[in-house]
């Protein structure tokens, strides 16, 4: 299911280029339940979250497409998209935990 980020048009140019920014446009795409469902996930049910929302997220921010700026704000420019997809859903799942 599509998480409503719009079309990422394609180009290094157009996609988020930090870590920062990607959680942010997450978290602006999910729906109010879809926040409460990831803020309350425990850290071993995110892994569950790899084949719908982090396919969503390589494939709308450019991870699987050439996004090595995001990719190294992930932590390395050479890391596997499925990675730093996790790394993105675990950063949105702890920016989500510092709201009151």
């Amino acid at each position: 299911a599509r998480l409503g980020l719009g079309e990422m048009p394609e180009g290094n140019g157009h996609w988020p280029r930090s870590l920062e920014e990607a959680v942010s446009l997450l978290l602006k795409g999910l729906s109010e339940q879809a926040r409460r469902e990831l803020k309350q996930a425990k850290e071993d049910e995110l892994a569950l979250l790899h084949a719908t929302l982090g396919t969503t997220l390589r494939n709308e921010l450019g991870l699987w497409s050439g996004n090595t700026s995001l990719l190294k704000s992930c932590g390395s420019e050479t890391m596997h998209p499925d990675d730093a997809s996790m790394v993105i859903i675990k950063a949105a799942r702890q920016e989500l935990l510092r709201e009151r």
